[in-house]
């Protein structure tokens, strides 16, 4: 493949050389980071993590690798994140806790260049099916670990804290963010076909499952629960178009509707609590006070947002501020879409419309990209990618997950099945045997 500049010229050999030892060690990088995703314990400074590292060396191996054959970055959400930046400063500047808000824009700013990175790296040809892979594999091995050492009981390793009951947390600190991620992973795994051998890949998603079950987290189960239906409902309409697609949806609100109906959720959740089973406790049981925990958080959080309604009180402020003025629940703000308003005013609920509205366009075009073509011969099911983001935007609703390192990784893929290929390269070939719906 002879490797041109931006203006469509060839490098120099030396110069093209230089490239493609740039482009490896970049890709390389960027491999490390997906296997590390999982990795956020021990905390550092300003609670980075070693994932963070990776981070970093991938956009600055990034920039230069642009740098050498003067590429144009491609910035897929662009103004999403120019709105969500300014509006994180300004309500910074403005608020009580500067020094806070700031600290949680630069956060912001890492995740923003790290999706244009991949971005950008994942146009190379074959890079994007190299990327998925390698979360898939990783996470499938990262879950064995954590199954692994439940049944042998390492506690080193299973992650359990003091503050968290038996949930078992690996190194990711959060069980939100620990059911996330597996949740996440059950479908890039989906996405990529990783492993290659069916009954390998359903070991696989067993043992993601099983991951998930271990963090106890209610919001992990309705997130898969979320994406399986989407998948249930774009298979029919494959098949049978938009009516098809139709039924499903109306399928699972007649059994959810009947099952609601046939056992309250009231009467479930004391069954639950008074269960001699922890899991049942920590889940079920403990639904009906999350549920009223975070509706006194929501009011508490609009009762700060009265004070500095234009702006917002600043990124990251929430539960500092709950805690200073002695409200009676004192948390973070456990909600991307309430954070955004209360955190950011106006201009910061602008900004993440505006990346929602373009996440979903990217994602329309993805599905719509005929299979084999373009970027779509390196992703078998890019449906499964799809599913992961939709099961993200409902976990916005009750955690804060724009900080959640995979949901850039994510956009960046399906920003990338959304657009053409570079003009100085094509994909790598379809692989044989991609064919077909086996999940």
């Amino acid at each position: 493949m002879t490797v041109a500049t931006a203006a469509g010229r060839p490098l120099a050999p030396a110069t093209a050389a230089r490239y493609e030892t740039l482009t490896r060690t970049t890709a390389a990088l960027a491999c490390c980071a997906m296997v590390m995703q999982p990795i956020l314990r021990p905390a550092g400074p300003g609670n980075s993590s070693p994932v963070d590292l990776l981070t970093v060396a991938t956009v600055l191996m990034s920039l230069l690798w642009a740098a050498t054959c003067g590429r144009r970055l491609g910035a897929p959400y662009g103004v999403a994140g120019a709105l969500m930046l300014l509006s994180g400063c300004l309500a910074g500047l403005s608020g009580p806790l500067p020094g806070t808000s700031l600290m949680n824009v630069s956060k912001e700013v890492l995740l923003l260049a790290w999706c244009v990175a991949l971005y950008n790296l994942a146009r190379r040809p074959g890079v994007l099916r190299l990327l998925l892979s390698v979360f898939a594999y990783a996470a499938v091995v990262w879950a064995a670990v954590l199954v692994a050492a439940t049944l042998g009981h390492v506690t080193a390793i299973e992650g359990v804290s003091p503050t968290e009951g038996d949930r078992r947390l690996f190194t990711l600190g959060d069980p939100n963010y620990a059911a996330t991620y597996w949740v996440v992973s059950v479908f890039v795994v989906y996405a990529a076909q990783r492993p290659r051998t069916r009954a390998v890949r359903w070991c696989g998603y067993a043992l993601l499952c099983w991951a998930l079950l271990l963090s106890q987290s209610n919001g992990g189960f309705l997130d898969l629960c979320v994406g399986l239906v989407f998948l249930a409902a774009y298979a029919a309409h494959r098949r049978g178009g938009p009516a098809a697609a139709a039924v499903v949806l109306l399928t699972v609100l007649l059994a959810v509707g009947g099952a609601i109906t046939t056992a309250p959720l009231a009467q479930v959740q004391d069954w639950a609590r008074l269960s001699p089973h922890a899991e049942l406790v920590n889940t079920l049981g403990r639904s009906g006070a999350s549920t009223e925990q975070r509706g006194t958080l929501v009011r508490e959080s609009l009762q700060l947002y009265e004070r500095q309604w234009m702006t917002g009180s600043g990124p990251g402020t929430t539960k500092q501020l709950l805690t200073d003025r002695q409200f009676e629940y004192a948390k973070e703000a456990h909600d991307d879409y309430l954070a955004a308003l209360t955190e950011r005013g106006p201009l910061g609920v602008a900004g993440l419309l505006t990346l929602m509205a373009s996440a979903a366009w990217r994602s329309a075009r993805a599905l719509r990209a005929p299979p084999g073509s373009g970027f779509a011969e390196q992703v078998p099911r890019p449906a499964g990618l799809v599913a992961a983001l939709l099961g993200l935007a409902v976990a916005g609703a009750y955690y804060e997950v724009l900080h959640f390192r995979f949901l850039w990784v994510l956009l960046a893929f399906v920003a990338v099945l959304a657009s053409a290929p570079d003009p100085d390269g094509t994909p790598a070939p379809a692989e044989a045997g991609r064919t077909g719906d086996a999940p």
